[in-house]
């Protein structure tokens, strides 16, 4: 018995600091599968009530990951909107309405969440988050001063609920516009809802629809680092 009540000490120790660090997601850098990587592109969508638009105040986004027949299984992002009108950054188009504009679209505000059983696993059932910054440039391809069609470049930043602000996520990728209603489209029932502004509600019916691939999703900061115990303090402590 002598031998058997320091191993316990030892276990009970232990579990102390598996129930205490092994919560965090684990870092490391996290690709779409048309990357080769492990984790699901996604579909993603931009609502706004009537007379709004893609560039306009009050446009809410809302993307979930895709895997082939079912959204949302491994991460999302949702409710970040637009308050200010996109930045033109570059005009490309001529005098007869041809060519391209780039602008940058910055979103205020939203969540993150990543399943609990994603590559970065590491105990939580999931991990739930705060979006700190959002930016998209999106250049859009106009034909006769028509928009037919857009792609963009997503750049974010976000840290997760329930660690220290140090454990943060950045996420890169890229998406090309599908279909939006402003050309008379209608949203197929596989891409996430359109998001009223304020409420975050799936309550409207104009927005654009999107396909998000290239993604890069890395994870850093949230990883402590277990302190060494001697065997000699772990027999002082049972004394």
């Amino acid at each position: 018995m002598r031998h058997l009540v320091p191993c316990l000490v030892l276990l009970a120790v232990a579990g102390g600091t598996s129930t205490s660090f092994a919560g965090p997601p684990l870092d490391g850098s996290y690709q779409s599968t048309d990357l080769g990587g492990v984790i699901s592109v996604g579909r993603y969508t931009e609502g706004w009530a009537a007379g709004g638009g893609a560039l306009n105040p009050g446009t809410t986004h809302n993307a979930e990951s895709w895997n082939g027949s079912t959204l949302g299984t491994e991460w999302r992002y949702w409710c970040g909107t637009e308050m200010t009108a996109g930045v033109l950054l570059v005009d490309n188009v001529n005098a007869l309405g041809n060519g391209n504009r780039t602008y940058m679209k910055t979103f205020i505000g939203g969540y993150i969440w990543l399943s609990g059983a994603g590559p970065w696993a590491n105990g939580d059932a999931d991990y739930p988050g705060f979006i700190d910054n959002y930016s998209e440039f999106e250049t859009i391809q106009y034909l006769n001063w028509v928009p037919v069609g857009a792609v963009t470049n997503v750049q974010a930043i976000a840290h997760f609920t329930n660690y220290p602000s140090a454990c943060m996520t950045f996420y890169v990728s890229n998406g090309t516009r599908i279909g939006t209603t402003d050309l008379g489209g209608v949203k197929p029932p596989d891409y996430p809802d359109f998001l009223a502004a304020g409420t975050c509600a799936p309550t409207l019916t104009l927005g654009a629809w999107w396909n998000m691939n290239s993604m890069t999703l890395t994870i850093a900061g949230c990883q402590v680092p277990v302190e060494k115990t001697t065997w000699g303090t772990l027999k002082s402590s049972y004394r």
